[in-house]
């Protein structure tokens, strides 16, 4: 199984994760051996027998989810060895987990007035020239360019904060969002209501931001520094965060969190194009994780908005 340990390893699993799995999968095959099924020949009724067998043991539906994903992994890793044409536990699915409801999404208007009713101070303000509202309006500045691609691109904070100064293709009209341990990497579209403000960001705002802070970095988005100090370093990020949530809450009470925003725009998405077109502009490793969205499944989202929430 050393190559299947190399296959979960290249998809950015972790160590721990990757022992599991192959754990997993190891039990999955044992138990195929005893009904003289071979792994490759193994079929969905295998597969839901098995965890019917998991599930006689006194096994709990999470648990058994966790087994289920092990073998999804392992026969896509047989079929893209060519061992097998399909997967049949692509579309198996464990039932029974309970999700809390989601509060709400917030439709397309929603989403485009949280971005264009952020107001940046103008430069000619009365208030220029000092060191305070210097930093807040630089941090203003920035926070609109992220608004922006939170409200069309659905990203998260962890991939805002990933993005380099390579990533943004304003030529192209594009950004490049790459992978991680739980996403795919893609390049997605500009809207032209975000670019100039994206260009002025790179070409102006970032040049001053780097004057603030300590450390050399080509992340796109710098931190301003923290209040009662002169400079920012790379922890002062999360601050983006926190001060970004609250000035949107203050002027949106219906905002509940940056999840909420990512789970709007997917679920638009999914009214615009097909599954995995969704898929792909999401990032999901798995289309059941974007099928998770469809309108008809929304009361299944709350959960992952409180389990995921960036700020805490």
């Amino acid at each position: 199984m050393n190559s299947f340990e190399k296959y979960l390893t290249a998809k950015g699993l972790s160590r721990s994760t990757v022992k599991w799995y192959n754990m997993y999968a190891l039990d999955f095959i044992a138990w195929l051996d005893g009904q003289n099924t071979d792994p490759d020949n193994a079929t969905a009724g295998d597969i839901t027998g098995y965890l019917s067998h998991l599930k006689q043991k006194g096994q709990a539906n999470v648990s058994r989810k966790n087994n289920l994903i092990a073998v999804k992994h392992f026969l896509d890793y047989r079929v893209q060895h060519e061992a097998r044409q399909d997967n049949p536990a692509q579309h198996i699915k464990i039932r029974g987990i309970k999700r809390k409801i989601l509060y709400h999404l917030l439709n397309v208007q929603e989403l485009e007035s949280i971005y264009h009713n952020y107001a940046v101070p103008p430069e000619n303000d009365v208030r220029a020239g000092k060191h305070w509202f210097t930093v807040s309006r630089l941090s203003r500045q920035r926070n609109k360019a992220i608004l922006g691609l939170m409200v069309w691109q659905g990203l998260t904070t962890p991939e805002i904060g990933k993005i380099t100064t390579a990533d943004l293709k304003l030529r192209e009209g594009t950004i490049y969002i790459a992978g991680s341990r739980g996403s795919n990497e893609r390049t997605l579209e500009l809207r032209p209501a975000q670019i100039m403000e994206l260009m002025e960001y790179q070409l102006q705002t970032r040049k001053e931001l780097v004057k603030y802070l300590k450390e050399d970095t080509n992340r796109l988005f710098l931190p301003t520094p923290a209040a009662g100090r002169e400079m920012a370093t790379n922890k002062d990020t999360v601050n983006i965060w926190k001060r970004l949530s609250e000035d949107i809450k203050t002027q949106y009470p219906r905002f509940i969190n940056f999840l909420q925003v990512r789970s709007s725009v997917i679920t638009h998405w999914l009214k615009l194009y097909n599954l995995r077109q969704a898929q792909y502009m999401a990032g999901h490793r798995y289309v059941s994780s974007t099928e998770a969205y469809q309108v008809n499944n929304i009361e299944e989202l709350q959960g992952d908005i409180n389990k995921f929430h960036p700020i805490g």
